[in-house]
């Protein structure tokens, strides 16, 4: 059976929030390892940071110059979140930081399960609701929006949406197209489905960077690694901590696929645009 055929057996049936899931019990408190949901208390300093950070476009991860795997996964923990979804989890990330919402990305098989009862987890506990903005027909891809009201502003200065490196021939970072890694290349995903307050590092390596499967009917990432249960949503990441792209599925002969950052990167704006559009405007 060739690798294309055999990855496509395995693929979101192994990942799927509900496949070996249990359920998560939804906590206000921060006593022994629990979720946390604080009360809100802003500090206008603060709001002014963070509007600051956001405004000059500094809300995202770190990069690093010099590839280390190990501070690349310390630096990218502030953008990943666990979706708890009918007494099931996913995975996710911080795809944007706004001035009056943060944007996160799933699978939109994820998302199939998400009610007015679901919620996310961040990295540091705190847990909240949010409302979906618009899931792909083209990808595995869904987001979820949260306005930052619903967080106190020392809480908005933890968290980092993802950063995406561009094309070497960009004019400016927010030009051209997202680039895409090379085969061979070194990745580390995020388990923090299982235990949200002790993240594992899942490393892999990129077997081929952009390849079309029959099961997404898409473009994806295929690629060696690990990964379990609820991983589904979770980033991939290289040393420097980019972005590569979201985790959509897995075998059991350690093989991965995900879908690509730049198609992330193209139906968030196509989803963001049509939400936009005024009342009265056709579709």
């Amino acid at each position: 059976m060739s690798w294309k055929k055999r990855i496509c057996c395995f693929f979101i049936m192994a990942l799927m929030p509900g496949i070996f899931a249990f359920p998560v019990k939804r906590s206000n408190a921060f006593e022994g390892g629990e979720e946390k949901q604080p009360h809100l208390i802003q500090a206008t300093a603060l709001e002014d940071d963070y509007k600051g950070m956001v405004e000059l476009g500094l809300a995202s991860t770190p990069y690093l110059e010099e590839t280390d795997f190990q501070k690349a996964f310390q630096n990218v923990l502030c953008s990943c979140v666990r979706f708890q979804v009918k007494g099931h989890y996913g995975s996710g990330i911080i795809f944007q930081m706004l001035e009056s919402e943060i944007i996160l990305v799933t699978n939109r098989h994820v998302l199939q399960y998400w009610d007015e009862d679901s919620y996310v987890t961040f990295f540091n506990g705190r847990v909240s609701g949010g409302t979906v903005i618009g899931v792909s027909d083209k990808a595995d891809i869904g987001f979820i929006s949260i306005p930052v009201e619903q967080f106190t502003y020392e809480e908005l200065l933890l968290f980092r949406g993802i950063r995406m490196e561009r094309e070497n021939d960009a004019e400016n970072e927010q030009d051209g197209k997202i680039a895409v890694p090379k085969p061979d290349t070194d990745f580390f995903m995020i388990d923090m489905a299982s235990e949200w307050n002790a993240p594992v590092m899942k490393l892999g390596k990129v077997i081929d960077p952009c390849v079309f499967l029959e099961d997404f009917q898409a473009e994806m990432l295929y690629g060696s690694g690990d990964a379990v249960p609820g991983m589904s949503g979770c980033g991939v990441f290289d040393g420097h901590g980019c972005f590569l792209g979201m985790l959509s599925g897995g075998t059991l002969q350690s093989e991965i696929a995900a879908v690509l950052a730049q198609t992330i990167y193209t139906q968030y704006e196509e989803i963001d645009s049509d939400r936009k559009k005024p009342a009265h405007e056709d579709v």
